[in-house]
């Protein structure tokens, strides 16, 4: 349920929280991740148990749904969002995108609609509980991981679900980003699931994905794939390129269509480094 300079705490199966260390060669051969299940003696970790999915950064293991949280402000990490999702549709996990403080949203309607075919789509107010009933009808039964950039209200939106008073910062006026203010990962439970609340952050490590089956990951590419001049097409500088004049019509969105491209480059650049 949580891990804190190698001390880990654990829930029993019969509710019980034990805090246990970890010994011998599983200390030395294993990394153990929040939300990993395990078999425990005396207060040792003696054994971690095959995962069904796992996220690096943040580290949490055997997720059933992960919430990226958005807000007007701070100004939204598109690319950063773009990796979320793809990590999660490379692991497996369910996603939904939750824009909060949504009294404020400004253009946030309009920023969010690319995504509605890959994530479920709320908006929310953890300060009034506007559109939260939704929220946390989409939430019960699962394990479920919030992430997102500092300052969105991840926190806010845990307090009101979970009904504990979590430290909540203050966003900084002066530079319009939060203060990030979890200092760990840890699963809280409450009615019908489980919430993992996640350091706050502003960049993600690249994906784990080849350069050359990024364009799979996208189901309005992989819809008109057969519709290029060349059935290798990535969707860059090709002639004949069916997504190229999708997003020139407007039938895919130009802002969505450059981070495609920018994380593609990424993956290119990767790869030169690993491999020279």
């Amino acid at each position: 349920m949580k891990a804190v300079a190698g001390a880990f705490t654990v829930e029993t199966e019969n509710g019980e929280r034990i805090v246990c260390s970890a010994r011998g060669k599983i200390k030395r051969d294993t990394d153990i991740f929040v939300g990993d299940y395990v078999e425990t003696e005396e207060n040792v970790i003696l054994h971690t148990y095959p995962r069904k999915n796992v996220l690096i950064r943040p580290y949490v293991a055997n997720i059933d749904l992960l919430v990226i949280v958005v807000a007007s402000l701070p100004e939204p990490d598109w690319v950063l969002v773009e990796k979320l999702l793809l990590n999660c549709a490379k692991e497996g996990i369910q996603t939904a995108i939750v824009c909060n403080k949504c009294d404020k949203q400004g253009n946030m309607e309009e920023a969010l609609q690319p995504y509605r075919r890959d994530a479920k789509v709320f908006f929310v107010s953890a300060k009034t509980g506007q559109g939260m009933e939704d929220l946390i009808a989409c939430l019960t039964g699962k394990t479920v991981c919030f992430a997102g950039q500092s300052g969105v209200g991840k926190t806010s939106i845990l307090s009101f679900i979970g009904g504990r008073e979590l430290q909540i910062g203050e966003m900084s006026r002066k530079i319009k980003r939060g203060k990030n203010t979890t200092r760990q990962i840890e699963i809280y439970n409450f009615v019908g699931g489980k919430l993992v609340d996640t350091c706050g952050f502003s960049v993600a490590d690249s994906i784990d994905i080849r350069p050359e089956d990024l364009i799979y990951y996208y189901d309005d590419f992989v819809r008109v794939q057969n519709q290029c001049r060349f059935s290798n097409c990535k969707h860059m500088e090709e002639p004949g390129c069916k997504v190229k004049e999708m997003v020139e019509r407007g039938e895919f969105d130009a802002d969505r269509y450059r981070r495609y491209v920018k994380l593609y480059q990424e993956l290119i650049e990767r790869r030169k480094k690993l491999y020279g």
